[in-house]
């Protein structure tokens, strides 16, 4: 109703707000039954989530749930077993999702590969199902994602995960997927057809059965027979098997079959081979099983447990019990057959011995038995497999008791039969004869003592029969002939045989052999033999003698013949007969006056008187022979008187023409021979001669040499110049001190002389060698009351020195001793031993004895490794011989030798005297001496000037004694040094010539040979022609005392002053003013200067000549290689070729050469480090000029300095 006051708005609007209470209050009831509702909903979903929750712990599904905001809504136990977390799942219930799956992508094999895909699908918000993780340990998981979007999800906008582990369901279907494969795999053919016969399925191995069974044209019953096969397989519901026959080969069939689903599948093996291989084993068992059934042996086989396996009937007879026996041992064979146990005890100790030592065992075993006492002999032969595992043990047997009895019955009978025997071999043993009995080969089969004893002392056993040169082998191979013969002929035989000892000793037998005969119808060969050594020896003996004396008288070249006192021929030897023409048995009854010439008549009548008178006559007799010529005799005969015989003679003669004759032929061949002895020594003394001199001009320029001044270097090569000069001369003083001791030529000095203080002078040089080497040098000297003896000191010390210089050369280490011991000291004589020993290589005991031989040394190589010519050995013996001492050695090969001699000295009574020294040189006595120097060789005349000249004397030359003579009577001469051999006129004819010169000035002019033959006694010959002599080589101040002694009491320059009885010769040009015409010759040229060589010289022209001479023949060769080599641009050859042309340059003293010299000569070395090379173009110029300038020198040089 409307209010009357109220206005038609207010009705409205109140009316409206009524409506709005309404509608509020029915909103408010919409939303109290909202809140029922949801109160409700909450309650179920609540409910609905719990059970959720619990329905998800029991699941084997992993289950997550993730809310909108990133809280866990819901998780199971699985996801934390599946993950492997350690937490329980309740903790991380409404917890971060983040640290959660962070734990999970950690056991994810790919990690960051799973948290991607986690990120790609939330982002798309799709759905996915079935999707694959694999976790680090292999396992397999398959998940789902699924989004929660819509209002009707328990959780809007979240996403639910779920985890299946399918690694088995997985590894199932792989297996199941190989297992699907295999059938066609299978080389075995398979087929599977249904309940009605028809074909569902046919590997590739079984394409020709499937064709065969669905078009059989091959085998029409192959089709029928699997359908009936598979028809009962069917009814019988189970796997069978059985043998089916396809194209010609057997087949094992198997049937598997599937009855719920009406088909079978047929496995097919083809077995034709398997079935061939049973069928042939099948034969081969049977056949070894008959054979082992069937052998009279027992036989049987055991497991490794020693059961049996088999035993054949000849072991058990009874078939029941062989069948029975098998798997059981002998034990239980023991006990079944009711035997006793001791039996199987010692089989079982046998079997286990045969395995152990994995071999045939054997031994014999007794048994008794109801048919009594058996014995067999027992094998057992364990088998192996390739494992050395025991497969089975083989046991058999034989009975051998028969064979048993019949060997206790031999043994019997042997000793029935050996005790025979024994009785016959007493017998046979006791007689000296040798008895022996040998089969058709030669084997002896019976021998007695004396045989054996015999067999003992020879070696015919083990000789070589087929030995032609064995004495023995002949003899063995006579027996053996013998043995054949009398087996071959069947006859008895009778010879002799020698048995040839092993001593050597030759036995001599009388044999008879015959055959016999044997039981078997074999033959053996009786012998029986006699020794008749003694008895052949004595009819040996009396053979020999009459055959010697028969053969003396036949072969004697001696004259013999049997006469009787008329003079009949009674017997006569063929050298007799031969010598008067006629045969000895034409002689025999002959007499001498008929074979005799009638001038001998009266002679052979005296002669036969005489022997009827005497008993011996001997003489002289000349018969001439057939054919004319004489023969001398001297006889010797002698008449036999013997009781009751007649007498005779017996005449004994030789021919003496031939021994005349060699006679005579020894005299003149000792003549021959003396002719030789001289010829030798004359050749040794010209070989001396021709020796010595070059090297007195080799030593004696060294000398000068050595005065010049000398760089280090030069003056080694002079030391090694002296040395090899002074070794040549060593050679040839010991050749010829061995050539005067074959000859009997050398003199030893008798001199006294203080032996102890010789010793001591003479070794120390080699000292100082000694120390040179590194080696150890020890002298070791008695003391001696009276040390002075007489003998010659020079040849004692020769010795000792040669003995130390081999000790010194053979030994590298160690040490070199000399020592001497005293073997008697008396009043008048000295005995000593010296030993000279070393540390060395040493001799063999085989060179010992050859040690001290002429040119002998103990090795081959040792005038290569150490020089020496053999003979400082033989010089030392045999000058030990002939001062009356011996010499002898001791050595070990590779530690040393021990040389040692003995001499005995007369002693000399007395000290002896000082010595004088010599007085001091002084060269000034000599200067302005005349000395005419006669001497052939060019060498010499060089070297003496030269020493001549140094001291200032006036030299003459004359290069022969004709030259000689005709100086000698131009001038007088203080002094002449003559050389002795010259071709033409020697020295000692010079010195005969002027020895007769009417002048006595010129005649007795003072002479020193100077020679170089010293083989014979040279000093008697030049005293007795009035010379004094100096031996080649000789030294420089042996020459001036040898001078300064035999001086002109007067010098000739003082001599030529007094007025002279007949016209004096023209003088040469005086020495000055040939020097001042040398002067201007050295000076006129301006491409070279000679005063350098003219004091290299000390003035000599002839040296000087000698080197420009030397220039000009060697320097064109030198120019042309030097072009070669600057053509060729060969700078290394340039400069080579200029510093060997460098010395003679520089001695020339071609001035303007030596900047090109400079440029030169270099080259010839390497470059010092940082410098280099001139250019060609300034080589080639400098040698340009260089080689032009010495051919100007070469040209312009003086042919001679001297006229």
């Amino acid at each position: 109703m409307q209010h009357p006051h109220s206005s038609p708005d207010t009705l409205a609007l109140t009316e409206q707000l009524e409506q709005e209470r309404q509608a509020r209050r029915t909103a408010e009831q919409q939303v109290h039954d909202l809140k029922r509702q949801l109160a409700a909903s909450q309650r179920v979903a609540q409910r609905m989530t719990s059970g959720i929750a619990r329905f998800t712990q029991n699941l084997r599904i992993a289950v997550l749930a993730v809310r909108r905001n990133g809280s866990v809504a819901l998780v199971n136990q699985e996801l934390c077993e599946v993950f492997e977390l350690e937490q329980d799942a309740t903790a991380f219930q409404d917890q971060a999702v983040q640290p959660l799956l962070a734990q999970m992508e950690t056991r994810c094999a790919e990690p960051a590969q799973a948290a991607a895909r986690l990120a790609a699908l939330r982002a798309e918000g799709q759905r996915a199902l079935g999707e694959t993780l694999r976790l680090a340990d292999g396992s397999v998981l398959e998940f789902d994602y699924i989004p929660l979007s819509g209002q009707e999800e328990l959780l809007p906008n979240g996403y639910l995960l779920s985890f299946r582990d399918v690694t088995q369901a997985r590894r199932t279907e792989q297996y199941m997927n190989s297992l699907s494969r295999i059938p066609g795999q299978n080389p075995n053919p398979v087929l599977r057809l249904h309940a009605d016969g028809h074909l569902l399925y046919a590997n590739p191995a079984a394409d020709e059965m499937r064709r065969e069974y669905l078009t059989p044209w091959q085998d029409l019953e192959f089709a029928s027979a699997l359908r009936k096969a598979v028809a009962r397989a069917l009814v019988d519901s189970s796997y069978t098997q059985e043998e089916v026959a396809f194209a010609g080969k057997c087949h094992q069939l198997a049937i598997a079959t599937f009855v719920e689903d009406q088909y079978v599948n047929l496995y097919f093996t083809d077995i034709s081979e398997l079935k061939d291989a049973e069928q042939k084993l099948g034969e081969q068992r049977e056949f070894y099983e008959t054979i082992l059934n069937k052998l009279p042996a027992d036989v049987a086989v055991f497991d490794a447990d020693h059961r049996y396996r088999f035993v054949n009937p000849a072991a058990i007879p009874d078939p029941a019990l062989r069948h029975w026996i098998i798997g059981h041992d002998d034990f239980e064979y023991a006990a079944h057959t009711q035997q006793p146990v001791t039996v199987a005890q010692k089989r079982r100790a046998r079997f286990q011995k045969a395995v152990q030592q994995q071999g045939v065992l054997a031994w014999e075993e007794a048994l008794s038995n109801e048919n009594g006492f058996k014995l067999a002999l027992r094998h057992m032969q364990p088998v192996f497999g390739p494992d050395n595992e025991l497969r089975l043990v083989i046991g058999y047997g034989i009975d051998i008791t028969d064979r048993h009895e019949a060997e206790e019955e031999l043994r019997r009978s042997e000793a029935r039969l050996q005790e025979q025997q024994e009785f016959v071999r007493q017998v046979v043993d006791t007689t000296s004869s040798i008895i022996w009995v040998a089969s058709e080969d030669g084997t002896i089969q019976f021998d007695n003592q004396a045989f054996r004893e015999l067999r003992a002392v020879g070696n015919h056993r083990s000789v070589d029969r087929n030995d032609p040169t064995d004495p023995v082998a002949a003899e063995a191979r006579r027996h053996y002939g013998i043995i054949e013969q009398v087996v071959r002929t069947q006859e008895e035989l009778a010879y002799e045989s020698s048995f040839t000892q092993m001593d050597g000793t030759v036995r001599w037998f009388q044999t008879i052999v015959r055959p016999l005969h044997r039981a078997d119808g074999s033959i053996n060969v009786l012998g029986v033999s006699t020794d008749i050594t003694e008895m052949k020896a004595a009819r040996g003996t009396l053979e020999r003698s009459a055959k010697q004396y028969r053969d003396l008288m036949h072969y004697s070249q001696a004259l013999i013949c049997t006469h009787n006192l008329n003079g009949e021929v009674l017997y006569v030897n063929p050298a007799a007969a031969q010598l008067v023409g006629v045969t000895p048995e034409l002689l025999v009854g002959r007499t001498l006056h008929q074979v005799l010439a009638p001038e001998l008549h009266r002679q052979l009548n005296e002669y036969l008187e005489l022997v009827a008178q005497q008993q011996e006559a001997t003489g002289l007799l000349t018969l001439r022979g057939p054919d004319g010529r004489p023969h001398h005799l001297i006889y010797d005969n002698y008449r036999v008187d013997e009781e009751g015989e007649t007498p005779y003679v017996i005449a004994y003669g030789q021919e003496i023409t031939e021994r005349l004759l060699a006679e005579q032929e020894l005299r003149r061949a000792k003549e021959a021979a003396e002719n030789t002895a001289m010829a030798k020594e004359n050749f040794l003394a010209n070989m001396s001669h021709e020796i010595r001199t070059p090297i007195n001009g080799i030593l004696g320029m060294a000398g000068l040499l050595a005065k010049t001044p000398l760089n280090p270097v030069q003056q080694e090569h002079l030391r090694i110049l002296r040395s090899s000069g002074r070794h040549l001369l060593t050679v040839i003083n010991d050749v010829l001190d061995v050539a005067k001791i074959e000859s009997g030529k050398l003199e030893l000095e008798q001199v006294p002389f203080d032996i102890e203080q010789s010793i001591r002078e003479a070794t120390q040089t080699l000292a100082f060698r000694a120390e040179e080497k590194g080696l150890g040098f020890v002298l070791v000297l008695p003391a001696l009351a009276d040390s002075v003896v007489i003998g010659d000191s020079g040849r004692i010390n020769q010795i000792v020195l040669n003995l130390l210089s081999n000790a010194l050369k053979f030994t590298t280490h160690g040490r070199v001793t000399l020592a001497a011991r005293v073997l008697e000291d008396t009043a008048t004589t000295l005995g000593l031993e010296f030993s000279v020993q070393d540390t060395g290589i040493g001799i063999a005991p085989e060179k010992l004895e050859t040690i001290f031989e002429s040119f002998s040394q103990a090795y081959a190589d040792i005038s290569r490794r150490f020089g020496g010519t053999g003979l400082g050995l033989t010089i030392s013996r045999r000058l030990i011989e002939q001062l009356g001492g011996r010499m002898w050695v001791t050595s070990e090969l590779g530690q040393g030798s021990t040389f040692y001699f003995s001499l005995t000295l007369p002693k000399a009574g007395q000290a002896l005297p000082a010595p004088v020294p010599l007085a001091p040189l002084n060269y000034a006595n000599l200067r302005g001496t005349r000395i005419l120097l006669v001497e052939d060789h060019p060498v010499n005349q060089q070297l003496v000037q030269l020493i001549l000249d140094s001291w200032e004397v006036e030299t003459h030359v004359a290069s022969d004694g004709l030259e000689a003579l005709q100086q000698l009577e131009a001038r007088l001469y203080d002094v002449v040094l003559m050389d002795i051999q010259m071709p033409g006129m020697s020295g000692l004819d010079v010195t005969h010539r002027l020895r007769q010169h009417p002048d006595p000035l010129r005649a007795n002019s003072p002479i020193i040979a100077l020679t170089a033959n010293v083989m014979r006694t040279d000093d008697e010959i030049y005293r007795k022609a009035g010379l004094d002599y100096l031996s080649k080589p000789f030294e420089e101040d042996d020459l001036f005392r040898k001078i300064e002694a035999n001086l002109r009491p007067e010098r000739v320059a003082a001599l030529e002053a007094k007025p002279l009885p007949a016209a004096t010769p023209a003088v040469a040009a005086s020495p000055a003013s040939a020097q001042a015409g040398l002067s201007n010759l050295l000076t006129e040229s301006s491409l070279f200067d000679l005063n350098r060589l003219r004091e290299t010289a000390h003035g000599s022209t002839i040296f000087m000549d000698k080197i420009l001479a030397s220039f000009r023949t060697h320097t064109p060769p030198a120019i042309a290689r030097l072009r070669e080599a600057a053509a060729a641009s060969d700078w290394l050859s340039v400069g080579e070729v200029v510093h060997k042309m460098r010395p003679s340059i520089q001695l020339l003293n071609i001035h303007s050469a030596q900047p090109d010299v400079a440029l030169l000569e270099p080259l010839s070395r390497p470059l010092p480090e940082g410098s280099t090379m001139p250019e060609p173009s300034q080589l080639a110029p400098a040698v340009a000029r260089l080689t032009a300038l010495l051919e100007e020198v070469v040209e312009t040089l003086p042919l001679a300095l001297t006229t």
